[in-house]
């Protein structure tokens, strides 16, 4: 596993065991564990259940079980769409599948398959929006987007990919979800101003990004995609691997740098908006859950099993020198 910087601290939800049992329990009904991508083993192992209880530390239990369905349901979908579609290249499969999840989406089809099934859960106990529907529909699109570069033998530009990336991680929905989970009554033009742009295309970079060097044995290495930060790096640099990992990972800790600097910004662009005290509260505690996101997002991926040949580890709690101060509960 690679270093990565990480100035945010790591917490960890105390219902996280719940959670964990929660979440089986639901892909189990959906019909994910049917060996074709997530066997119960290769589950387990990746600890997709333990990832809200590290991403939304405070989230309440009954929020945290809701989340966690979510996050669930856009691993699967990204898992299944990689095994049965990126991979063998199979694009009129590929456009089917994600025509079928857009019907279901707006209630014009019957689900048949566990990533319909778990998309019509989901609709049916959320409040979906118009922008839900937009963004949902956009890391649909972004999954073709990939799967047509794959198929083409196509090395996206790297600002093209780093922009469908955000899309194809879900972060809009990622960045409400936490939104929501606080309860941060925003207004919509502070949302739309572009030092909270900035914010949020930042966050998404984060671990957009590090997800590409992570998962590159896995999934790039082995031919599944062409569309990697680090494939762009080399052919768009000429240069070795290693070398296009350290610069991507410079990218990452740059993101970082400038999430900081955001935060700071921020007290004045409260001021510049007049927020009331409570909206003021809420713009803290969504910066707040959106580090701790951060934070927690690293430490699962570093102890998840998802890329590894031979997921073995799952997520209790870190052990190790300096891990006190790593994870706070």
């Amino acid at each position: 596993m690679a270093e990565f910087d990480m100035p945010f601290a790591a917490r960890l939800s105390p219902h996280a065991d719940r959670v964990r049992a929660h979440t089986r329990t639901w892909v189990r009904d959906m019909g994910m564990l049917n060996g074709s991508p997530w066997t119960e083993a290769f589950y387990d192992a990746a600890d997709y259940g333990g990832f809200a209880s590290l991403t939304h530390p405070t989230a309440s239990f009954d929020d945290l079980q809701h989340i966690s369905d979510w996050h669930t349901w856009g691993f699967y979908v990204s898992d299944a769409f990689l095994d049965g579609f990126l991979r063998p290249r199979n694009v009129v499969g590929g456009k089917a599948f994600v025509a079928r999840l857009k019907s279901v989406l707006a209630g014009s089809a019957q689900p048949v398959n566990p990533a319909e099934r778990g998309l019509a859960d989901l609709v049916s106990r959320s409040t979906v929006d118009s922008e839900d529907v937009e963004h949902l529909t956009e890391y649909l699109d972004a999954l073709l987007w990939e799967l047509h570069n794959t198929a083409q033998g196509r090395v996206p530009d790297p600002i093209d990919l780093v922009e469908m990336r955000r899309r194809s991680i879900a972060t809009e929905l990622s960045a409400k979800l936490v939104r929501r989970s606080v309860g941060a009554e925003l207004p919509a033009e502070l949302l739309r101003n572009s030092t909270m742009r900035a914010l949020i295309d930042s966050f998404g970079d984060v671990p957009a990004l590090r997800q590409e060097i992570v998962g590159f044995d896995h999934t790039y290495a082995t031919g599944g995609s062409t569309t990697s930060a680090v494939l762009a790096v080399r052919q768009f640099f000429d240069c070795e691997h290693d070398q296009a990992v350290s610069i991507v990972a410079d990218l990452i800790s740059a993101r970082l740098r400038q999430i900081v600097s955001i935060i700071g910004e921020l007290p004045s662009t409260a001021a510049e908006y007049d927020l009331s005290p409570e909206a003021t509260a809420g713009l803290h505690r969504y910066v707040e859950a959106l580090k701790s996101w951060l934070a927690g997002e690293l430490l699962w991926t570093q102890r998840s099993g998802r890329f590894s040949p031979t997921p073995t580890r799952k997520f209790h709690s870190p052990t190790g020198l300096g891990t006190a101060a790593v994870l706070t509960r």
